[in-house]
């Protein structure tokens, strides 16, 4: 028999498991592949969602240099 460990998902691995409402890319899968990160926009959903904290997406705003919707947070669920 075998038994499945609990783990607790980081809060950019809960964001990447949701599908990207701006480009469409399915949960676990990076919105862009190399460098591998995410669109802002899932981040966004994720926190709308209350899957992010307050604090956590406010460190996410506070690393980017551009803010639109269509930018690319690198190195995220890693």
């Amino acid at each position: 028999m075998q038994d499945t460990i609990p783990r607790t998902l980081t809060a950019a691995q809960a964001a990447r498991c949701r599908q990207c409402p701006l480009c469409r890319a399915g949960p676990g899968v990076p919105c862009q592949a190399k460098p591998a990160g995410d669109h802002l926009a899932r981040y966004l959903d994720a926190y709308t969602a209350g899957e992010l904290s307050r604090e956590y997406i406010a460190a996410v705003l506070g690393e980017l240099v551009v803010i639109a919707a269509h930018i690319i947070v690198q190195g995220s669920a890693s």
